[in-house]
């Protein structure tokens, strides 16, 4: 019989005694190995076990040089992967296989750097993997972590990379991760702040990844602290979720009932074929069960029968060791040289073990088809069982009737729904409308509204108030805030709420909610209204070219004049009925060509007549054109024309000055701007402290209010219209509630209010809110639109009231006209002796015109086929009476022709008189 020494090392345990249970466990295990698999080949196992606890790397360190020094065939453990890493190196170089039952640090996954190590437990990247599959299956999206600050949880933390990794890719929300110590003693454990943490981040799914022996203090003070009641999730990882070993074994309720309902996580260790034979067996030798018993036994059954394999197949086994005179240095020669043979065997067995079946994978030296179990205290029968597993080939698998914390059944919410009961403090600052401070201390407006409704849903409670530099928030040269920003940044207040802007410097200071408003920059100056005169018909063409239309019509009529009279053809063509074309007359010719009537009486035979008059036409075409098409686009686009229409304008012109309000986002914007047309802008650019005064200068003077759209669109109604805003925006931004970075709570807060927000824009909610609060303001926009839209479609009397004005006047004009007209004749009648003097002509023609006037009524009466307005006899006494006055104006008229002959026969007698000579001889 051959004995061959194995070194077991099993790290940190629950026992009091820290080896003493395992130590039966696994010597029991050996005897087992011995009498069924290794007396065939005539080999015999001989445990060594450490002479001291294996605390720190001295220890271990010195532990393994000890029983090298006495020859070993093979090492079981340590416990923690820390250790197991570092006993590698030594394993490694000597070429000595180890098996660790319980190491999970993904750093040891590799072959190459650990060419003789085999593990029997999962690394802690698939545990992520199992993890991040359950947060998936109930839709989780927030957690919190506790770990212990040792060895085990530095490492476990590092385990939990992948899982940190995939929550931050996700959006998810670590919303705590604490550590507490790791006193020897659990019993002075102190872990109340780090709960404490985790209860005022609102997390209800946590996750506890810590040394076994510290979960039951940990427990009991987060059942003091109501933190594993209904709406709770406690998930433990791996060793953590051990609890049998605690309760179970020594509690004689077992587990207590609000521990009835947690999850745990660990890899399968009790579905073996030969578990239950194992575990009858310790329970008649009163052996009492450890964490990873059963692993220890199967490395130790896998050791066995690699050996035999190794024995039956020739192979001669001699342990190696370390002489002491080396000093602890390894050389190659000390390399055992059976090593990597017993090595090749224990990958190749195929073992039926405690745990499970095992096979390796020979690329990683770990299990293939790893698997883990998911399991709950169940409440009826207050066990342990098994709920959920997870494998490499079919992933999750959940039972659809799990009962949670509290004895909740169904889905359970990662979050509270609710902020019940909570009071938060709010900063704010006057701007109306989304925020305005009444007399009594008290805030009214859109955000007003819109926190009341929050409020209302979420059934939360608030104290809100000014903030004391009446700021937004900018960022100083020291790095420190100002205004709204700098309140939230010191905790001064829960969060902010008020129209401020989003940017990227506030955002990496701040977290943001959703956004509850989106706006625009615009421009605002006073009213453009375009001076208009009682002529502004006359417009479209300049004075100048008024005045030159009417030298050219002259000219072009006297030479039409000219050609007329001189030309030969006009002599020739000319008939009695023909047009005179006398200059007055070669002027009304062309002012009614003009007018696009045409002459009725004719136009001018001679070819050089008719030339002048051809280029005259074609100039009446062009300038009737051109004065339609001007005076279109002057009376409806004029009123859209503005001295200033954009931002770029603002540098084009030096009669208005512009500016904004300081120590907003947007003189941030302005300083810090890349694109040039705003560095451009920055090189001008006021800054006034407050909006009021703004508008005051907006209204005054000749300035230009760089402001937000929604406000400007406020106060323009509330201000009756004293200015406008251009139409045309820039620079949109949007307006957020600024909450807090890095602080859990109000993480969680900011959450509940995106998903609000986000239902009232759904909903319309707020564009409603806004709009009330507009019509409050007034309906001078509304009106506006509507008279600039009617101004744009019309065109005014005002437009055209010159044109009315020139029509009266020319009536007037032709009235006196008609008078001199009447003068002139009755001269000319007086001069012709057809009446005595210019009284008696002009009654005369009067008269005429009267009489003339009756007959026309008369004619036309009678000629009428219905209604006639008087009878054929009254008709023929009309008639008479106008022959009486035709006859005696005939008789007046030949007795002024006599008298006038007689006048020229005396005037005559008395010439030949003066000169001598008879009339008489004369004749």
């Amino acid at each position: 019989m051959i004995s061959l020494p194995i070194f077991i090392s099993p790290g940190v345990l629950v026992d009091p005694d820290p080896n003493q249970g395992l130590r039966r466990t696994v010597d029991y295990a050996v005897r087992y190995a011995n009498r069924k698999i290794l007396h065939q080949a005539g080999l015999e196992l001989i445990p060594i076990y450490p002479r001291h606890s294996l605390e720190g790397d001295i220890h271990i360190v010195s532990s393994v040089f000890d029983f090298l020094q006495q020859g070993v065939v093979g090492v079981i453990g340590p416990g923690e992967s820390d250790g197991v890493r570092l006993v590698n190196g030594i394993l490694s170089s000597m070429a000595i296989p180890q098996i660790a039952p319980q190491a999970t640090d993904p750093y040891l996954n590799s072959s190459h750097k650990f060419p003789y190590l085999i593990r029997l437990t999962p690394p802690d990247n698939l545990l992520n993997m199992v993890l991040i599959d359950v947060f998936r299956k109930f839709n989780w999206k927030n957690c919190a972590i506790l770990t212990s600050a040792n060895n085990y949880g530095t490492y476990g933390e590092q385990g939990l990379r992948w899982f940190l990794l995939h929550a931050f890719k996700q959006g998810w929300n670590i919303l705590a991760l604490e550590q507490h110590a790791t006193p020897d003693d659990p019993r002075k454990l102190e872990v109340t702040e780090q709960l404490l943490n985790i209860k005022h981040s609102d997390a209800r799914v946590i996750i506890l990844f810590t040394v076994i022996k510290y979960v039951p203090f940990i427990f009991r003070e987060a059942y003091d602290m109501n933190l594993l009641g209904k709406g709770y999730v406690w998930i433990l990882l791996d060793g953590a979720g051990d609890l049998e070993f605690v309760y179970e074994n020594s509690l004689p309720q077992g587990y207590p009932l609000y521990l009835r309902g947690l999850l745990s996580i660990r890899p399968i260790s009790e579905e073996g074929a030969k578990f239950r034979s194992f575990e009858e067996q310790w329970h008649l030798d009163s052996i009492r069960r450890q964490p990873f018993d059963s692993q220890f036994t199967d490395a130790v059954l896998l050791f066995a029968k690699a050996l035999t394999d190794v024995k039956l197949n020739g192979v001669d086994l001699t342990p190696t060791t370390l002489s002491p005179s080396d000093d602890h240095s390894l050389y190659s020669s000390r390399t055992w040289k059976q090593g990597k043979s017993v090595k090749n065997f224990i990958l190749d067995q195929k073992l039926n073990g405690l745990t499970r079946y095992i096979e390796f994978n020979n690329s990683t030296y770990i299990p293939k088809n790893l698997e883990f179990g998911i399991y709950s205290i169940q409440f009826i029968n207050n066990k342990k069982s098994k709920v959920g597993a997870w494998s490499e080939r079919s992933g999750l698998s959940m039972a659809s009737d799990i009962t949670w914390l509290g004895k909740q059944t169904g889905a359970v919410n990662d979050m509270p729904q609710t902020l019940v009961g909570r009071t938060f403090r709010i900063v704010t600052i006057n701007s109306p409308p989304f925020v305005m401070k009444k007399d009594n201390a008290t805030f009214e407006g859109y955000l007003i509204d819109l926190l009341n409704f929050l409020k209302a849903d979420l059934k939360f409670d608030y104290i809100l108030y000014e903030v004391e530099d009446k700021k937004w928030g900018n960022k100083l040269s020291n790095g420190q805030w100002t205004g709204l920003i700098q309140d939230v940044v010191t905790n001064k207040a829960d969060f902010a709420i008020a129209d401020l802007t989003v940017t990227k410097a506030r955002e990496e200071a701040v977290r943001f909610s959703k956004a509850y408003f989106r706006a625009g920059m615009a421009l605002a100056m006073r009213l453009h209204q375009e001076e208009k005169t009682l002529f502004y018909w006359l417009n479209p063409l300049a004075t100048n070219v008024w005045i030159a239309m009417i030298g050219v019509c002259l000219l072009c009529s006297l030479v039409m004049c000219f050609y007329s009279k001189y030309s030969p053809m006009s002599y020739e063509i000319g008939q009695e009925d023909e047009i005179n074309f006398t200059f007055y007359n070669c002027i009304w010719f062309m002012v009614t060509s003009f007018m696009q009537q045409g002459p009725d009486d004719g136009s001018p035979k001679c070819l050089s007549a008719r030339l002048i008059a051809i280029v005259w036409w074609i100039t009446c075409i062009l300038i009737i054109t051109l004065y339609s098409a001007t005076l279109t686009a002057n009376l409806t686009v004029s009123n859209m024309e503005k001295p200033i229409n954009s931002i770029q304008d603002l540098t084009k012109q030096e009669r208005y000055a512009y500016g904004t309000v300081g120590n907003t986002s947007y003189q941030s914007m302005f300083q810090n701007a890349k694109h040039a047309e705003y560095a451009k802008v920055n090189e001008k650019l006021k800054f006034v402290n407050k909006a009021d005064l703004a508008y005051k200068k907006l209204i005054e003077e000749d300035f230009i209010f760089i402001w937000d759209t929604p406000l400007l669109d406020y106060e323009k109604r509330k201000r009756e219209c004293s200015f406008e805003r251009l139409p045309n925006e820039f620079g949109y931004s949007q307006y957020a509630s600024a909450f807090p970075r890095n602080n859990s709570t109000m993480e969680h807060v900011a959450h509940l209010f995106d998903k609000a927000i986000l239902g009232y824009d759904e909903k319309r909610t707020l564009q409603k809110t806004w709009e009330n609060w507009l019509d409050r303001a007034g309906s001078c926009t509304k009106n506006s639109a509507q008279s600039s839209s009617e101004s744009n479609r019309y065109i005014s009397l005002y437009d055209l009231s010159g044109l009315f004005l020139l029509i009266g006047a020319i009536i007037l004009s032709s009235f006196v006209a008609f008078f001199f007209e009447n003068i002139y004749y009755s001269v000319k009648d007086k001069k012709q002796r057809k009446a005595e003097n210019i009284k008696i002509a002009v009654r005369n023609r009067w008269q005429l015109l009267v009489e003339k006037a009756q007959e026309e009524r008369a004619v036309k009466t009678a000629n009428a086929t219905t209604s006639p307005c008087c009878t054929y006899e009254e008709l023929q006494s009309v008639r008479q009476r106008f022959a009486v006055k035709l006859r005696e104006a005939a008789v007046e008229e030949a007795r002024l022709e006599e008298l006038e002959q007689k006048r020229r026969l005396n005037s005559r007698q008395i010439d030949c008189e003066k000169i001598g000579i008879l009339c008489s001889e004369s004749n």
